[in-house]
């Protein structure tokens, strides 16, 4: 079982995302969020998995029911990506830039870029 203190602060600002209220949370409560937070990491490398083999549409979707602030992110990589320039997601160059981004930004939300 993972415990809450091993986390870094990146991965504990993801398991409180999904607490809500820590007020008076068990060690239930916790491990129920620790198991959403990497369920929601599985749900972006499924995403980025879809997208990068051209399930475009599976892709998209899962993509879309990625917390709004990562979407956000994964966005913001994209378009830094791309030189601003817009990209045609059917041809297989961008289905690989998004993907990359979207594994980029899950390797974020697991604190691997913290200093």
């Amino acid at each position: 079982m993972m415990l809450f203190s091993e986390l870094n602060e990146t991965q504990k600002g993801e398991v409180m995302r999904h607490i809500g209220n820590p007020k008076g949370i068990s060690e239930e409560g916790i491990d129920y969020a620790i198991g959403q937070y990497l369920a929601s990491l599985q749900e972006q490398v499924r995403a980025a998995k879809e997208i990068f083999f051209g399930r475009l549409e599976e892709g998209l979707k899962r993509f879309l029911q990625l917390p709004e602030d990562v979407c956000s992110q994964i966005d913001q990589l994209v378009w830094d990506a791309a030189k601003g320039q817009p990209i045609d997601a059917t041809e297989p160059a961008s289905q690989s830039l998004i993907a990359g981004a979207i594994l980029h930004s899950l390797e974020h939300r697991m604190g691997m870029h913290e200093a």
